[in-house]
Order: structure tokens, then C-alpha cells, then sequence
């Protein structure tokens, strides 16, 4: 059995002074279980689980994520990327990392637990979100981003199922925000011109391959900005066409709905196009967003009343399907005009967003492989991806052509913890 590290480690000003297996050794499953004390499952996936975890003799509580390297089917740089990546990284709008550890076959990473669920739960709840909630939670985002691109860093795949909740208060609706899922992210010296990320958040500048910087990350904060004050996506296809959703994404047209943005002020409406201007040069960037005005009168109204409950039929549709993960009649179908919620899109589908699922995002992130363009969906292609927001992009996006996306397999459970 392996000696036991006894240095200590910063626990939101909590010491870890058990005994600890060395940081990045390779151990045994004995060695796994002399150590640490599992508990219940609060999230798992196609590639890993995880578990409440207590380092034994200690009552602090963490989470420990289990990967399975033979379900990485040569992935693994991912996880050893985002390992990499959350050591070099420390910041309260950031996941943290404790310990990672490897067995020869599982990876083992000791984090910080984050028990309130992740962001799209709390959107699929509630709607809408006062501004004064909404710009609490993109503030959280901006200061998560300003941090990482200082070092120039890029996410690469911000969404709300990769922003976890740290806490709530039902009385205010105040969700604090950590960014979590590390397993995209890259450090950015020169254009990129990978493609990757999640259809409905994917910058446009990813789409037409001119090489993209850490400015993606906030197009995609733009997105997210949209989706809490409007219920629903701004670049939409009525058909769940993945190829007309990047039109839509690349021409960049924002447009803002009667009745669902009627009470939203100009000033949100201001940053959301600021957020997703379609040039890179002149999007704002996270610090320009921490300081533009309607964020700093919003949050210093701290007005917050609360989601906004939706009242339309759809809504009310969108809370019978919410449990039973009903399909999407052929009326909601027929009706092309009317803009689904996010939560609608999601629950009709049955298929959440697993963030512990890296084969879901665009796994065109293979560092050292050449981008391979392929210029025609296939019909059969067009089936597979019938939920552009849900599934990832389809093949001919992606460098990765070992076998295309089966949306079935996506839609195991929903994860509350990276």
C-alpha cells in the first residue's frame, strides 16, 4: 500500500489534514478505499459517476468523480486536460480541484462538491428570471471568464449544464454560479480553428472557421443571457435543422419576441446584443461586462423577486412534460412561430444534457489533428441530430470520424455535479 501524503490543502479555508494519497499517483483500489469513504451516487454518465466522498477522519463532505478509461474510447487527453487545466486554476467562480488519482482502470478525482444542482436545472424550474437574478448570475459567469482568459484560457464549451449552483435562496432566487467541465478548455496564443462546443452556444466564428480566440466563451454568455430573460434560445430552428440553426448562428440577427421580452428593459437588451455581436473585435469581453452599467444598476437594485412564472399555454404544457418527459405533440409541432423554452426543447426530447458525457460535446478537440471539412449532410445525418441543442454537432463539424452521434445514447440521466 502507498504512503499517505500529509500536506495540507486549502478547503474554502479548511485544512485537509487526513491522510491524503499523493496528488496525481497511481494507486490501487485498496488504496482508494483505505482513504476516502463514498457515498451516494449525485451524477453519473456514459464515461463517469460521481460520488459524495469523505476523506476519512474528516467531516467535510466532496465529491469524487470515478472515470472510466475504458468507456474514454481514446479520449483520455481530455481528462488529463482538464486535470492539468483545474490545478493551474484557482478562483471561487471556479470549480476546485483536490486530488486526482489513477488506478489502471479508473481515474479518480477528490473536487468540490457542489450540491445545488447546475444552471439548466434551475432555468427548466423557473422560466424567466428577473434582471436583477439574471445579472447576478452573468456577473458570476464574467468573473469565471475574466479569470481564465487573464490567462488566456478558453472554455470552449460554456452552457448552463457546465455552471454549477453553489447556493440558493428560494426567497430571492439568487443562484451563485461556479464554472465547472474543463474538458474543451485550452490555453489560446493563436487564432484556433478547431471546431467545438454545443450547437445552441457555438460562436459563430467556430462555424466559419477563421480561427477564434477566448471571445467564444462570451458569445456563449450571450446566449445564456438571452435564455434567462426569454425562456428560450435566440437562434432557433423551427425544424431542428442543425444546419440552419449555424445560419441563424453565423448571420447573428437577435430578435427580441412580443410578449416574452415586452417587460425587459433596453439596457438587457443592449448587453444581450453586445454579447452576441458576430464580430469577435467588437463583442464586449468579461471585464467590459462586469463594468457596463445595466449590470452594475441591476445588481444594485437587488430587486429579486423571483423566476418569472411563465403563463402561456406552452409553459403550462412544459410543466406537465417535465416529469414525464412527454414527447412533443404534433400540434407544439405545427406551431413553427411560437419560440419554445429552453426547458420545453429539453423535456420534449428527453434529452438532457449529461455534462459528464465529453463524447456529447464536439470532440473535434483532438490537439495535434488536422480539421477535416465535410461539406454535405447526409438525410440520415439530418435524423441523427433532430435535437441541435441537445445532441452534439454532427460529424461533418468535427475532426473526430470514428463513428457519428447517436442522440439515444445521450439521454441517460441528468447530472447535477461535474
Amino acid at each position: 500500500m502507498l504512503e499517505y501524503d500529509d500536506s495540507l490543502e486549502t478547503v474554502e479555508q479548511k485544512d485537509i489534514q487526513s491522510n491524503v494519497l499523493p496528488d496525481g499517483a497511481e494507486v490501487s483500489l485498496e488504496d482508494i478505499e483505505h482513504c476516502y469513504d463514498m457515498g451516494r451516487v449525485v451524477g453519473d454518465g456514459n464515461f463517469a459517476v460521481v460520488r459524495e466522498c469523505r476523506v476519512r477522519g474528516l467531516a467535510e463532505t466532496f465529491a469524487m468523480k470515478i472515470v472510466d478509461n475504458a468507456k474514454l474510447q481514446g479520449r483520455g487527453n481530455m481528462i488529463q486536460n482538464e486535470i492539468a487545466l483545474l490545478h493551474s486554476l484557482e478562483h471561487p467562480r471556479l470549480i476546485q480541484l483536490f486530488r486526482s488519482h489513477h488506478t489502471d482502470t479508473h481515474v479518480y478525482l477528490l473536487m468540490e462538491l457542489v450540491a445545488g444542482g447546475d444552471l439548466f436545472d434551475a432555468i427548466t424550474q423557473s422560466g424567466r428570471f428577473t434582471e436583477p437574478s439574471a445579472a447576478c448570475m452573468i456577473r458570476d459567469i464574467s468573473q469565471a471568464l475574466e479569470y481564465i482568459h487573464s490567462k488566456s484560457i478558453a472554455h470552449r464549451d460554456i452552457k448552463p449544464e457546465n455552471l454549477l449552483v453553489r447556493e440558493k435562496s428560494h426567497a430571492r432566487s439568487v443562484l451563485n454560479l461556479k464554472l465547472a467541465d474543463f474538458g474543451l478548455a485550452m490555453v489560446v496564443t493563436e487564432p484556433v480553428f478547431t471546431v467545438c462546443g454545443t450547437p445552441t452556444y457555438v460562436a459563430p466564428e467556430i462555424l466559419a472557421e477563421t480561427g477564434y480566440g477566448v471571445g467564444v466563451d462570451v458569445w456563449a454568455m450571450g446566449v445564456i443571457l438571452f435564455v434567462l430573460l426569454g425562456g428560450f434560445p435566440p437562434f432557433r430552428s423551427p425544424d431542428r435543422n442543425q444546419e440552419e440553426l449555424f445560419r441563424l448562428i453565423q448571420k447573428g440577427e437577435v430578435h427580441f419576441l412580443s410578449p416574452y421580452w415586452d417587460n425587459v428593459s433596453e439596457g438587457a437588451k443592449a448587453v444581450v446584443r453586445a454579447l452576441l455581436e458576430v464580430s469577435p473585435k467588437r463583442r464586449l469581453t468579461a471585464s467590459q461586462t462586469l463594468q457596463h452599467g445595466w449590470l452594475l444598476h441591476a445588481i444594485a437594485q437587488k430587486d429579486h423577486k423571483g423566476a418569472i412564472k411563465a403563463t402561456d399555454s406552452m409553459a403550462e404544457r412544459r410543466n406537465q412534460q417535465k416529469l414525464s418527459g412527454q414527447v412533443e405533440s404534433a400540434e407544439n409541432k405545427s406551431d413553427s412561430h411560437k419560440p419554445e423554452t429552453l426547458a420545453e426543447k429539453y423535456h420534449a426530447a428527453q434529452t438532457y444534457k449529461n455534462i459528464l458525457n465529453y463524447d456529447s460535446d464536439i470532440n473535434a478537440c483532438d490537439r495535434d489533428q488536422q480539421i477535416q471539412e465535410i461539406h454535405n449532410m447526409t438525410s440520415n445525418q439530418q435524423n441523427a441530430s433532430h435535437a441541435e441543442d441537445t445532441t452534439t454537432m454532427n460529424k461533418q463539424y468535427t475532426t473526430d470520424q470514428h463513428k457519428p452521434e447517436k442522440p439515444a445514447q445521450q439521454e441517460d440521466t441528468d447530472t447535477k455535479q461535474e
